[in-house]
């Protein structure tokens, strides 16, 4: 009889302790899909911001483009008119311009190259 109360005690200890377990699974999974949902919401969040500022970016090297493109062709009208003094000051600024043109396509580079392999769609 001794051994059956034993047996008996052991057998609900065991079921109370598989019940308990699988109350806490289900609330590890749920706070695991909480937890997931969070970091998705985050992740999503900052592909945004990247993908704002690098059009921010390439809109801005556009218009350092297009402004050294039209110091330029003011440099050689300049030229052509005998007027060497604006063309040295329009071949000063076209050459800075076209520094901030090269920094500003590098930056874009490293963020094509650093985000190759984490891209979602072409």
């Amino acid at each position: 009889m001794l051994r059956t109360l034993t047996t008996l005690i052991r057998g609900q200890a065991a079921a109370q302790e598989e019940g308990l377990r699988d109350r806490h699974a289900i609330l590890l999974i749920d706070q695991k899909i909480r937890e997931a949902e969070a970091q998705m919401k985050a992740a999503k969040a900052t592909l945004a911001a990247m993908i704002q500022r690098e059009r921010a970016e390439r809109r801005q090297l556009d218009q350092v483009e297009a402004r050294a493109c039209d110091l330029l062709g003011r440099a050689r009208e300049a030229l052509h008119g005998g007027r060497d003094d604006l063309a040295a000051e329009a071949a000063e600024a076209v050459a800075q311009l076209e520094n901030e043109a090269r920094v500003r396509r590098e930056a874009l580079g490293r963020a094509e190259t650093s985000d190759a392999g984490e891209k979602l769609w072409p």
